[in-house]
């Protein structure tokens, strides 16, 4: 059976930031990952390129509305011809008082 084989995450030491700061983020631009920074050997911060952080945000929506349009189509209730709505809309609005035309 074939896996999907993930790549390693890239870790790094806090200190880079401070005495390797631009080779750290020419990194972050040039593999596009984030790069887990850590604190006394525990993970503390991410940095991530900022083209790479909102192409991330724009699939994260994406995949999102996808969800969002699966479920609405799972439990959706049947079709409404536009009869039935304006019969429904009437009866609504005749509720409130108001006339629908």
């Amino acid at each position: 059976m074939a896996t999907t084989a993930q790549a390693l995450p890239i870790i790094r030491p806090i200190t880079d930031m401070r005495t390797k700061f631009n080779e750290v983020c020419a990194q972050a631009t040039e593999e596009q990952e984030p790069i887990i920074l850590t604190k006394n050997g525990t993970a503390a911060y991410v940095l991530y390129d900022s083209a790479a952080y909102e192409a991330q945000q724009k699939r994260d929506r994406v995949q999102m509305a996808l969800r969002e349009a699966e479920i609405e189509e799972k439990y959706r209730p049947e079709t409404l011809s536009a009869e039935e709505s304006d019969t429904r809309m009437r009866e609504i609005f005749a509720l409130w008082g108001i006339d629908y035309a």
